[in-house]
């Protein structure tokens, strides 16, 4: 019997249809930031955009703390309470209050940073948005519900309407500001959007939540907010101690690079997010059955990421030459390297969120996570030194080694 016939075809239908939506959302929420790259180092300069993204990376740091883990805790939660009206209404409402009030204390705290940041407080104000909006699109209650279409949709329309502002009105390098400040709004058009379909189309109400439910869900998203924010540590970190250890042309020869392999890899992540509520059902049962099962899709998947990993690999020196209109041997160097994350990040977000997760393992793949980035911003840093772009490279991808090791020594003692 193949892998296919053993879903019910009902569950085959919505893993297909969230397939579907999640590709789309991907293809939304990272095509347009990919297309924009070269129109920026081009009007910006490579320095200013390294400027911009080392801003913006920080500001997607903050959002880690704003998203908590709810996007996993909570997508399990909803995904096994789909009829319970209640819970859902109770549980949207504590999660968005938890994330306004992490918000309001983010922008505060930006604000006391003025003696560090005096000239670049701005830029870090104006891009709030971005973690204050994302933080009220409950992507999480969609997924959970097996409702992606909708949140699809919303972010192709922002997206589209903030990408011609960027077109038409950022011109050089003074115009950051805006650009920051076009960003968040993108996130906050969304969010407003969002807010109304849970309201008008879903009938999902909000209710002041009690306290006992507030820490509920603080508890419940813990470890996996400990895992989220350990696995960023080091996909998110490069940019970061690139800027502290070398300067922001540098940062601009290797962001261009990692935008890139992330992009491919949500290809990657769609699958098996796609397959997260399917699972999350499955192992609620724990049966041997649906261990095999995952294990199963696991070698498939691993075959599929290998392939694109060797592909990218392949054609790095092409795709830098039509992505950016010129060869850039630093930044191709940089791909070629960062193409075996596509491989190994994929098997970690398979093996790590669907299968340690929703084998309740959260407090072990934390463990994990962290473990492999420390090691990636030790040898980050040191690398970095002497090889600068080369070594940042080099270390995301020792990272995702040391993690998948631990991982699967793990689920070789489970069978």
């Amino acid at each position: 019997m193949s892998l296919l016939s053993k879903f019910k075809s009902g569950s085959a239908k919505k893993i297909i249809e969230n397939f579907l939506s999640l590709s789309v959302l991907n293809i939304v929420n990272y095509i347009f930031p990919l297309l924009i790259i070269p129109i920026l180092i081009k009007r910006m300069g490579v320095e200013n955009y390294g400027i911009y993204i080392f801003a913006y990376t920080i500001l997607n740091y903050l959002n880690l703390l704003v998203q908590y883990g709810f996007n996993f805790s909570a997508t399990n939660k909803i995904a096994k309470n789909q009829e319970n009206s209640d819970l859902i209404s109770r549980t949207y409402s504590s999660i968005t209050i938890i994330r306004i009030a992490i918000s309001a204390v983010l922008i505060l705290g930006l604000i006391c940073f003025q003696p560090v940041i005096p000239d670049t407080l701005s830029i870090y104000l104006l891009g709030s948005g971005i973690f204050l909006g994302q933080g009220l699109i409950p992507v999480w209650l969609f997924q959970g519900l097996e409702k992606m279409k909708f949140i699809t949709v919303i972010n192709l329309i922002v997206r589209v309407i903030v990408f011609v502002l960027i077109i038409f009105f950022i011109k050089n390098e003074k115009d950051m500001g805006l650009l920051m400040g076009f960003q968040s709004i993108s996130f906050l058009l969304g969010a407003f959007a969002s807010i109304c379909i849970l309201h008008f189309v879903l009938k999902i109400k909000f209710v002041f939540p009690k306290l006992q439910d507030l820490l509920l869900e603080l508890r419940e998203g813990w470890q996996l907010f400990l895992s989220t924010i350990g696995m960023n540590f080091y996909r998110e970190s490069n940019i970061i101690i690139l800027g502290l250890m070398t300067n922001y042309t540098v940062v601009g020869l290797y962001a261009p690079a990692e935008k890139l392999v992330k992009a491919i890899q949500s290809f990657t992540n769609i699958i098996v997010t796609a397959l997260y509520p399917h699972f999350s059902k499955r192992f609620a049962d724990s049966s041997s059955l649906t261990l095999d099962t995952f294990n199963k899709t696991g070698r498939i998947l691993g075959g599929l990421f290998l392939f694109g990993s060797l592909l990218l690999c392949v054609l790095s020196p092409i795709i830098i030459k039509l992505y950016l209109g010129e060869y850039i041997p630093n930044t191709i160097l940089d791909l070629r390297i960062l193409s075996f994350i596509v491989l190994f990040g994929g098997l970690n977000y398979y093996y790590g969120i669907i299968g340690m997760v929703n084998m309740s393992m959260e407090r072990y793949f934390s463990k994990a996570v962290w473990i492999s980035g420390l090691i990636s911003v030790v040898i980050c840093t040191s690398l970095s030194y002497y090889l600068q772009d080369l070594g940042a490279a080099i270390a995301m991808v020792c990272a995702e080694v040391v993690l998948l090791g631990i991982v699967v020594n793990y689920f070789r003692r489970l069978t």
